[in-house]
């Protein structure tokens, strides 16, 4: 094939709430809850990982787990703890992420275009399938309808970056080559799964967890901030190698042309 077949889309800070803040509110409170605080910059570290990763990859930092220990009697934080903290972060995400479900400009004239053009377009995440239910549902009312939202508990619990959930969305839209498909995120681990199934990996930067802010806070900046801001997140997603950074999911049309006239030529990701 010579064209893009196929868009996997991130959920938070790609499509849905503008600087993911749902999730790293409720990281904070999460560990917040059992005696730890931590900054949003450790909560947002991990991000995009199957959450029980991420809570285990928060509690593996040296400092947290020192601060852990020192406020749990001395010990490390061990997997009784994980199981433990995962099963009190569900509701807490839940309602979070429920109340952070604002619907990204420009993406509903991306997905418009997706469909004229022919192009299946699906999410994955690292949310399981019961965390996200009533965030189907209002996403579904904002226009937002993908052709299928996969999760990591529907193929076997490994979240990203392994490839699971990008080839489990290959097998159900019968299409390959792995190489006509496009992954979409703003995190780290995003870019790390396209590369693990042989996708394109695009990065967005303005609304992704690795700006981190509220649409108005960053027009509320002063160019130079902004830009400085802009610098650090841009240099952190490259660490990852993407194929493209683009400012917003607005973006993707013109990057999927490119990528098409890439596979014309007979190149892969």
């Amino acid at each position: 094939m010579k064209q893009v077949q196929a868009v996997l889309f991130d959920i938070s800070g790609t499509v849905l709430d503008y600087g993911s803040r749902g999730p790293v509110a409720a990281f904070v409170d999460l560990f917040a809850n059992n005696g730890l605080v931590i900054s949003e910059a450790e909560a947002r570290k991990p991000m995009g990982k199957h959450k029980k990763d991420h809570i285990w990859a928060i509690l593996s930092e040296p400092s947290i787990a020192r601060r852990w220990a020192e406020s749990h009697g001395g010990a490390p934080p061990n997997v009784e703890d994980l199981e433990s903290l995962y099963v009190e972060f569900t509701p807490i995400l839940i309602e979070a992420i429920e109340r952070h479900c604002d619907l990204i400009p420009g993406v509903l004239e991306v997905t418009h275009e997706l469909r004229r053009r022919g192009i299946r377009f699906a999410n994955t995440t690292g949310f399981d399938s019961f965390m996200i239910d009533r965030l189907k549902r209002i996403a579904e009312q904002h226009g937002y309808k993908p052709d299928l939202w996969i999760t990591p508990d529907l193929v076997g619990g490994a979240g990203r970056p392994a490839p699971w959930m990008a080839f489990h969305a290959a097998r159900q839209f019968n299409l390959y080559p792995m190489s006509t498909f496009v992954k979409i995120g703003d995190t780290l681990a995003d870019i790390e799964e396209a590369h693990s199934a042989g996708m394109w990996a695009v990065a967005v930067l303005r609304h992704g967890n690795e700006v981190g802010l509220a649409r108005e806070a960053i027009e509320a900046l002063p160019y130079p901030e902004w830009q400085r801001i802009a610098d650090a997140a841009r240099a952190r997603l490259a660490t990852a190698k993407p194929h493209y950074v683009i400012d917003s999911t607005a973006g993707l049309i013109v990057v999927i042309d490119q990528i098409n006239a890439r596979l014309a030529r007979g190149e892969k990701p």
